[in-house]
C-alpha cells in the first residue's frame, strides 16, 4: 500500500515504510519521460546515461547497495538483472523486455507505482516503446503525432543527422532475401530505417547486420522467440530481437532467412 507525504515541500513516496530510489536504464524517449516524471515529483534517482541495449544493474552496484543501507527501496528501470540475487530480491523491477515482455510499458509502470494517471503524450510514448508505430495507430494517433514522437525518440537516443543519412543510404542499398529486407550497416542506428520502411510496408520483416557486431531482427513474434530461445545473450521486445555477438551473426541470419523461406 503506497502513500504520499509532503515534507518541507518534498514529495516522498513511501511503500512499506521505505522511500523509492530509482535507477534508470538506457537513453530513449521513454526513459527521458520517466526522468521528467521523477523530477516533477521530486523523487530520488540515479542516471548514468547508459545505452538502452546494454544497460545493466551492475553499473549501479555500489549505489544500489548504498540506497538499501540508507533505507530506500531501489527501483531498477530497464536494467539487466546482473547483480547478486540477494540484492536483486530487495529491489523492484520496472521493465517490459525479455522476461518481462508481457508487462505494460515502463513509463506506465512508473506512473502506476506513483499513483498517477498518464497524459495523452505519455500514452503515446508508452505505445511507441512497447508496440512501436502500430500501437500508436491503435490508440488513434495521427501520422503527424506519430512522426513527432518518433523524431523525439531519435533525438533522445542521440541519433545525429549524419547517422540518419548513413542509415537511409544503407536502406536504399538493402537486398530482399526470402521476403526479408537484409540491411548491412556500419552503425547501430536502425530507427530511421524501420520508420521509413513502415510507411511503405506496414508488416516489418527486416534483418540488420551491423559491421560492429550486433544483429537485429524486426518482424514475426514467432521468429523473434525462436532466435531468443536459440542464441545466448539475446535481448528482445515486442516484434524485435537482437544479439551482441558478431560470432553468431551468420547463424542468426541463416535462422531468420530459413524461417521465412
Amino acid at each position: 500500500m503506497a502513500a504520499f507525504f509532503k515534507c518541507a515541500d518534498i514529495l516522498i513516496l513511501i511503500i512499506m515504510g521505505q522511500q523509492f530510489f530509482f535507477f534508470l536504464g538506457g537513453n530513449d524517449l521513454e526513459m527521458s519521460e520517466i526522468k521528467n516524471i521523477l523530477k516533477a515529483n521530486v523523487l530520488s534517482f540515479a542516471d548514468k546515461g547508459l545505452v538502452w541495449h546494454n544497460a545493466t544493474s551492475s553499473a549501479y552496484s555500489a549505489q544500489i547497495q548504498q540506497a538499501l543501507t540508507d533505507g530506500f527501496k531501489p527501483v531498477l528501470v530497464e536494467l539487466k538483472p546482473d547483480i547478486a540475487e540477494d540484492i536483486l530480491a530487495q529491489c523492484l523491477i520496472v521493465d517490459h523486455h525479455d522476461a518481462n515482455i508481457s508487462r505494460e510499458a515502463s513509463v506506465l509502470q512508473v506512473l502506476a507505482l506513483l499513483g498517477l494517471e498518464p497524459t495523452w503524450r505519455q500514452r503515446l510514448i508508452a505505445a511507441n516503446d512497447s508496440g512501436y508505430i502500430p500501437a500508436m495507430l491503435q490508440l488513434g494517433a495521427t501520422r503527424e503525432e506519430i512522426e513527432q514522437i518518433r523524431r523525439e525518440d531519435w533525438e533522445a537516443q542521440n541519433i545525429s543527422d549524419e547517422l540518419i543519412n548513413e542509415a537511409l543510404t544503407a536502406y536504399r542499398n538493402a537486398q530482399t532475401v526470402n521476403g526479408v529486407l537484409v540491411i548491412d550497416m556500419e552503425h547501430f542506428c536502425f530507427a530511421p530505417v524501420t520508420d521509413s520502411a513502415f510507411w511503405v510496408q506496414e508488416r516489418q520483416n527486416i534483418l540488420f547486420k551491423f559491421r560492429e557486431g550486433r544483429t537485429l531482427y524486426f518482424g514475426s513474434d514467432d521468429i523473434c522467440t525462436k532466435v531468443y530461445d536459440t542464441f545466448p545473450k539475446c535481448w528482445r521486445g515486442k516484434g524485435f530481437v537482437g544479439n551482441p555477438d558478431i560470432a553468431l551473426q551468420a547463424e542468426i541470419a541463416d535462422l531468420v532467412l530459413a524461417q521465412n523461406a
